[in-house]
């Protein structure tokens, strides 16, 4: 991976073939101290786990494609889960047959080059396990985590 920062927070990662896209993103997060900020990409993988969050079960039922796809949107968020970056990533991906699947980005790998604009902000963006769901969520700055419930 490789990236150029442009000031003002902006940066633009070039991700060449073989390279793990959340991975990735994540380690330039990282390596830059990027603690909240805003993805958008686009690009081809030639492998990809998509996620839909099932609402009875709560859990991801995930789908695997191990075929070219292109990247028409990566969109999400950077922020912090603990001390380390966390990315909360969607993608919608297309095969050969100009279908579109949409959903969570669990993990890709780079088919020809993925192209991430990401776009920094000052402050922290966490997330914390949410007792309800199981799943970590987004706190605003300056809010609590959420509370335990009773049993």
């Amino acid at each position: 991976m490789r990236y150029h920062h442009f000031g003002a927070g902006r940066y633009v990662l070039r991700l060449d073939p073989g390279e793990e896209v959340v991975a990735s993103i994540s380690a330039f997060a990282q390596e830059r101290a990027v603690h909240a900020a805003w993805v958008s990409g686009l690009g081809s993988v030639d492998h990809a786990v998509l996620g839909f969050l099932d609402p009875r079960e709560n859990v991801y039922l995930k789908r695997t494609f191990d075929e070219r796809l292109e990247i028409g949107h990566l969109t999400g968020n950077i922020g912090l889960a603990g001390d380390k970056p966390f990315c909360h990533l969607h993608a919608v991906v297309s095969p050969r047959e100009l279908l579109a699947y949409a959903g969570h980005l669990h993990e890709a790998r780079v088919g020809v080059v993925v192209e991430v604009f990401v776009v920094s902000m000052q402050g922290t963006i966490t997330r914390a396990v949410d007792p309800a769901t199981g799943f970590a969520r987004l706190l605003l700055p300056g809010e609590p985590p959420p509370a335990a419930t009773a049993d």
